[in-house]
């Protein structure tokens, strides 16, 4: 009597919520996880791009992976300067903590950069070596072949081997501080945090 009972209580609460009691269960579908694609968005899956720093007084080649090979991205790169490996192992940056920014890309392969008073006022071969390290690293981009640089819009001269210039430069202009080392085919502190960089000098 009390399972009989039990029963009726149960139906009564069944149908006073409105839904019907059945005999046979049936499946719940469930909609499946959304299908991910492997190395989206992950920046150690993206494209190999040589950033340019500094080691001595010549540029230095380091290997990142980046997540779109655009002048934009190539420009934060070179900007977040060396790991604290590669800073061990004397590699360093002469760019200033006030960058720089994209302000246009010509489809005849030239850039135009942004860049603070603050750019402009590095002092001594840390200057040319600056320039350098910006121009050569967009111009590692298949589609890059100049750079120009400007403060508020207005062309700004910047030092080259062959003295100032306010106009697009490229390699052959630095061509006192090229590298004198291969780019490594491999950098495992590409994909380092961002906590692993080393703050560029002032």
């Amino acid at each position: 009597m009390l399972i009989a009972l039990a029963a009726l209580v149960v139906a009564s609460l069944l149908a006073g919520c409105g839904v019907a009691a059945q005999d046979v269960p049936e499946p719940v579908p469930t909609e499946a996880p959304a299908a991910t694609r492997p190395g989206t968005g992950d920046q150690v899956s993206g494209p190999h791009l040589t950033v340019f720093l500094v080691r001595g007084a010549a540029l230095a080649p380091v290997q990142r992976r980046i997540h779109a090979a655009t002048p934009a991205t190539a420009l934060e790169q070179v900007a977040e300067g060396p790991t604290r490996a590669e800073a061990a192992g004397g590699i360093r940056t002469a760019l200033p903590p006030e960058l720089v920014g994209v302000e246009e890309v010509l489809p005849t392969g030239s850039v135009t950069v942004s860049v603070t008073r603050g750019f402009t006022g590095i002092t001594g071969g840390n200057q040319l070596l600056a320039v350098a390290q910006v121009v050569w690293t967009l111009t590692d981009l298949p589609a890059v072949d100049r750079v120009r640089f400007t403060v508020e819009g207005v062309p700004v001269e910047v030092p080259t081997d062959a003295g100032l210039s306010a106009g697009p430069v490229d390699r052959d202009d630095f061509a006192s501080v090229a590298p004198q080392e291969p780019p490594p085919s491999e950098t495992p502190s590409s994909s380092s945090p961002a906590g692993d960089r080393t703050s560029p000098p002032r």
